[in-house]
């Protein structure tokens, strides 16, 4: 974390390791429905390293829908290509993208739902 200090407080997160042994880590702060800060890490290779660099670069400013559409071939492109041996670790930085979209959704809904009101059912006695 010494050059991207970590978010502590993250809207959504995520911590993939893929088959190649090689772990990534993003979180994402979200202001209204658009990413604000990110932060990420990996212990991988250079290539793993640029691939969650440019992941988390490519989403700020957008919203959970258009992060989505963010694909392993747009993390390769937005890096100048990757070699064949390495593609995975695009798609690596993809799926820790999206579990960590997925991670902001699924904590949305918990913290919408925590407010509604808990109903009460009772029997009725004749």
């Amino acid at each position: 974390y010494w050059l991207n200090p970590r978010l502590d407080v993250p809207d959504g997160k995520a911590r993939l390791t893929g088959s190649c042994g090689d772990t990534m880590e993003l979180r994402l702060k979200f202001d209204g429905n658009k990413v604000a800060e990110t932060s990420h890490w990996t212990n991988g290779c250079i290539y793993s390293l640029n691939c969650i660099s440019s992941a988390a670069h490519l989403v700020e400013g957008k919203t959970g829908e258009e992060i989505l559409d963010i694909s392993p071939e747009t993390i390769a492109e937005s890096i100048g290509g990757l070699p064949k041996d390495h593609t995975h670790c695009a798609t690596l930085a993809v799926d820790t993208l999206q579990e960590a979209v997925n991670n902001y959704m699924r904590e949305s809904i918990n913290k919408s739902t925590e407010s509604l009101p808990v109903p009460r059912f009772s029997r009725r006695h004749s």
